[in-house]
């Protein structure tokens, strides 16, 4: 479309030549000064210089100029969705990157928490941690009504992963520190320690050995909780962050 514009422009412009019969005009532009005293009488400069009007022109010239206006006209709203694409693509690229950023700074952070401190929608975060999730950038755990998102590398084992999720709450932190602290420690003694109901606290010992990371010894009327020792080394490490 766009040559076949142009090649009809240039066959109106050669529309445009006119032509003198011998004797006539002939119309160029100002020689300098120098020549003009040489030429003499030669050259005609009566007459004022003036401005065409764009009506003035041949009417070749005004459909070359109206056409190409239409040609550019029309060849810029076929580059606005390209321009537009790209804009997006950027800004989505730049979303991306502060998404991986924080990931790879608070591992095990939700997507709630994620908009929350880089105060982007949430709707926006859960579409870009899909799209990582899918081109293998992120991984995501599930730990009750929260989703975790990790970097998706061989820097989390599954214990890590499983610990970093448990430490995100204070309360089980908490808790999980005096198990650590206090071998042997009972669902009262923790109750007590914290100022918990035991209700809650049964709730928290509940879920930290669903994922075996304590177990539990009964003792007479007492049940008493130890961490797991093959999820120590792991607890001991996500404890200094």
């Amino acid at each position: 479309m766009l040559k076949k514009s142009l090649l009809f422009i240039l066959f109106l412009s050669t529309l445009g030549i006119t032509s003198a019969d011998t004797g006539g005009y002939t119309v160029g532009p100002c020689p300098p000064d120098e020549e003009l005293e040489k030429l003499g009488d030669a050259v005609d400069m009566s007459g004022a210089d003036r401005t065409l009007t764009f009506w003035e022109f041949p009417l070749s010239f005004k459909i070359a100029y109206i056409l190409g206006y239409l040609v550019a006209f029309v060849s810029f709203f076929k580059l606005v969705p390209i321009i537009l694409g790209q804009i997006w693509s950027l800004s989505k690229k730049v979303t991306q990157v502060k998404i991986i950023n924080y990931v790879l700074s608070k591992p095990g952070c939700t997507p709630s928490e994620i908009s929350r401190n880089l105060k982007i929608s949430l709707g926006s975060i859960r579409y870009q941690i899909t799209t990582l999730k899918a081109e293998g950038v992120l991984t995501l755990t599930k730990e009750g009504k929260f989703t975790r998102v990790f970097q998706n590398s061989n820097a989390f084992t599954k214990n890590d992963k499983i610990i970093i999720s448990h430490l995100k709450g204070s309360t089980r932190k908490q808790i999980l520190l005096n198990i650590l602290e206090n071998p042997e420690i009972t669902n009262q003694e923790i109750s007590e320690k914290l100022n918990l109901d035991k209700s809650t606290t049964h709730w928290h010992i509940k879920k930290l050995r669903e994922d075996n990371v304590i177990f539990s010894e009964v003792e007479g009327k007492f049940t008493k909780y130890f961490v797991n020792p093959a999820v120590e080394p792991e607890l001991l490490k996500w404890l200094k962050y």
